[in-house]
């Protein structure tokens, strides 16, 4: 019923609380590939600067002690990471651009590398937060009118990856009241202007942003899965490691 174990996509323009709704995850590590967490306090983080340093974290994440002291993996962000995994394949093809190695070989690597991390961490019993900066981009209608479409800023290739991974693509929404007070919702749903999405049939579209609250509303589509679907109901995840002998 809780998030350890779950994973989660959240985008939304700048400053909108990503990170801070990140930290706040079960014993959250946050890998920063951009360094946005200095007025977090209490945030247990390391700045990542090249995909190497990111393949390291992700060995010591297999020891014992790590998982003990550590539920939740946060990737900040994620469109930086793709860039990190790119330069991480043109320096081990000896190329400059991605597009330089012959027969989209490049392209094939990077998708596989790049999947094969992030699995990594889901695959160790790891929660896993995915944030991204968010972007607009327009698209005609049918009646060859134009409407402007709010989504992750993510590259095509890693958005086929995190969206087959996590449970939830969520936006960050700032509205604003006559009296200049803001308000923050979570948006768990397409909607004709914003992509959103999420694995768990009863969850509320639109929430009341807030670790607490995204907490009890999954809950709350959980009981209603086990209520009407005949799911069944945890309170925490097991997770078993089987490792062959010869």
């Amino acid at each position: 019923r809780d998030l350890k174990g779950k994973f989660v996509c959240i985008y939304s323009i700048p400053k909108a609380g990503k990170t801070s709704l990140a930290c706040q995850f079960p014993k959250n590590l946050l890998l920063g590939f951009e360094h946005g967490w200095n007025a977090i306090s209490g945030a247990m983080a390391v700045d990542i600067t090249k995909w190497a340093d990111f393949k390291l974290y992700l060995r010591q994440l297999e020891k014992p002690e790590l998982k003990e002291k550590f539920n939740t993996i946060t990737t900040d962000t994620v469109g930086l990471a793709w860039e990190m995994c790119e330069q991480y394949i043109c320096s081990q093809n000896s190329v400059q651009n991605i597009s330089d190695i012959p027969w989209g070989g490049g392209y094939t690597a990077c998708k596989k590398e790049f999947e094969a991390c992030l699995r990594k961490i889901t695959q160790l019993g790891y929660g896993l937060v995915i944030i991204a900066h968010s972007e607009k981009r327009v698209e005609k209608r049918s009646d060859d009118s134009e409407v402007e479409i709010l989504g992750p800023a993510i590259p095509k290739r890693a958005y086929d990856i995190v969206n087959q991974l996590v449970d939830i693509i969520g936006y960050i929404d700032v509205t604003w009241d006559e009296d200049g007070n803001s308000e923050r919702w979570l948006y768990t749903r397409k909607t004709p202007t914003i992509m959103a999405g999420s694995r768990f049939k009863y969850l509320s579209p639109k929430i009341k942003f807030g670790y607490q609250e995204l907490v009890d509303a999954i809950a709350d589509a959980i009981e209603k899965s086990e209520k009407y679907d005949g799911a069944v109901v945890v309170d925490s995840e097991v997770v078993s490691v089987i490792t062959e002998t010869t």
